[in-house]
């Protein structure tokens, strides 16, 4: 397995990929834990599972973008840059902890 850097075209071996990815996903998992530890609490939860933004829209089916409504942002470490797309998938992980845990609350 290998990838290939869009910019220059040089492959990336199989071990620097492997660091890359693993790195990426520690970035993705800290940002989601954020938020996570953020918004557990009794007011935030019920914010989520009223299903209604503070606009009086319905809260979107997918994670990421419920959060955004909500304006619970991801944010990467001081000094770290990421794109919207990594933005993303750790707002929709941090979407489903806390969907699942409104779920678990109202059982």
């Amino acid at each position: 397995m290998s990838a290939v850097v869009e910019s220059s075209g040089l492959r990336v071996g199989e071990r620097l990929l492997a660091q890359r990815v693993g790195w990426l996903c520690g970035l993705v998992s800290g940002m989601a834990g954020r938020i996570v530890a953020e918004r557990w609490n009794s007011p935030d939860l019920d914010a989520l599972a009223a299903g209604v933004g503070a606009d009086g829209r319905g809260l979107p089916a997918k994670g990421w973008m419920t959060l955004r409504r909500l304006g619970w942002a991801a944010t990467p470490p001081e000094g770290v840059y990421v794109y919207d797309r990594v933005r993303r998938c750790a707002q929709e992980e941090a979407a489903r902890t806390l969907r699942l845990a409104v779920q678990r609350r109202q059982t």
